[in-house]
């Protein structure tokens, strides 16, 4: 029975983390969007240039 506390309090904080880390992506690309950019996957477009990062391993890119 010991254990099912454990197990219920690493739940918890892996839930936990992972919430922050959805919240780091929704502000990066809310950033992205206010300075007029667009997030795509792993590099810049051709005819853009990088202005920041969305989230890992994905560049706010702007013409």
């Amino acid at each position: 029975m010991k254990i099912l506390y454990l197990l219920f309090a690493l739940f918890f904080l892996v839930v936990q983390s992972s919430a922050q880390v959805a919240d780091r992506d929704v502000i990066g690309t809310a950033k992205c969007l206010l300075r007029r950019g667009g997030c795509f996957v792993v590099r810049c477009p051709r005819g853009t240039r990088k202005i920041g990062e969305c989230f890992t391993f994905t560049p706010c890119c702007r013409s």
